[in-house]
């Protein structure tokens, strides 16, 4: 029987030493999702025009959330994600009670809000952090905005030994400055780059389509970075999607009110499709009907990824 582990070297799933079979072996081996993003709050301090979310839900109650973390039991990664999610006063107590029930525990934010105090408190409670980088001071605040914030609060989770991954937004207008992105990432020690193309959903469906590169020019472009990499001896893993038929649905959102999504279906609003509700089923009964299994495996462990 195939397995899929998870290579704490690049925060990234591969498949298991030894394992054999298709990848419907693989697929059919597993009994739950290999990854489930759990949003415990839709408030953000910043306003970024590629943000997947737009419509706001109530923050989901301590008692609410533990009773999502027991649907979720046997997901290896969850992701506390947000919004952002260190703008909830308990995020230290919903990290300690999700803890001890997952194999890797993730936190997204756009690390503005990082201080060495909360940077103390994060260490030994999470895997690592996924952060957010768009180019240099200019470009990132004509996009997102809080560069100085984002790279103190970088040095700060290097200074606490906290890992990091990266996500970097590609665009027309962030597409020349991948190498600054990587060049920070390498200097701080961070072990992932993740090239993200927003879909268009919620702020980003208002994004004009002559600000989007074309899959040639991000091809071009991630070709150049391999160079880079090779040639100046960047050591962080560059990735990159291309959103389309391989890749949809590939994500399991859990909402702040227990809804379970699909992210992204294309063709039908908000482009995410409702799959299941954890306040009346658990994650291993939804994964059992999901109609995306194969497109999230392929996913998570590479195949529908471009890798350097």
């Amino acid at each position: 029987m195939s397995t899929v582990l998870f290579n704490r070297s690049f925060h990234e799933f591969d498949v298991g030493r030894g394992a054999v079979g298709s990848q419907d072996v693989i697929e059919d081996s597993i009994d739950h999702p290999l990854s489930v993003i759990v949003q415990v709050t839709r408030r953000c301090n910043l306003d970024c025009p590629f943000c997947s979310e737009s419509g706001q839900i109530a923050d989901p109650s301590l008692p609410q959330l533990l009773d999502t973390r027991d649907k979720l039991i046997g997901t290896q990664r969850v992701y506390l994600s947000g919004g952002e999610p260190l703008l909830r006063n308990d995020i230290f107590a919903i990290i300690d009670t999700y803890r001890p029930y997952f194999d890797v525990l993730g936190l997204p934010t756009n690390a503005t809000q990082l201080t060495r105090d909360i940077c103390e408190k994060l260490k030994g409670r999470i895997d690592y952090i996924n952060a957010g980088l768009d180019g240099p001071r200019l470009v990132n605040d004509a996009l997102r905005g809080g560069y100085d914030e984002i790279i103190s609060g970088l040095m700060l989770l290097k200074e606490a030994g906290i890992e990091v991954s990266l996500s970097t937004v590609v665009l027309k207008d962030t597409l020349p400055y991948l190498g600054f992105v990587i060049q920070i990432a390498d200097m701080v020690g961070i072990k992932k780059v993740k090239m993200v193309v927003p879909v268009l959903r919620g702020r980003a469906k208002t994004l004009p389509a002559d600000r989007f590169a074309s899959d040639m020019a991000i091809d071009e472009k991630f070709r150049e970075l391999f160079e880079l990499k090779r040639s100046l001896g960047w050591r962080p893993r560059i990735k990159y999607t291309t959103w389309g038929e391989g890749t949809e649905g590939y994500a399991l959102i859990v909402q702040p009110d227990q809804k379970v999504y699909a992210w992204p279906v294309f063709g039908i609003p908000e482009a995410a499709q409702l799959v299941g509700d954890l306040a009346e089923e658990t994650i291993a009964e939804i994964w059992a009907k999901y109609p995306y299994r194969r497109n999230h495996v392929n996913k998570y462990v590479g195949i529908t990824m471009h890798k350097a």
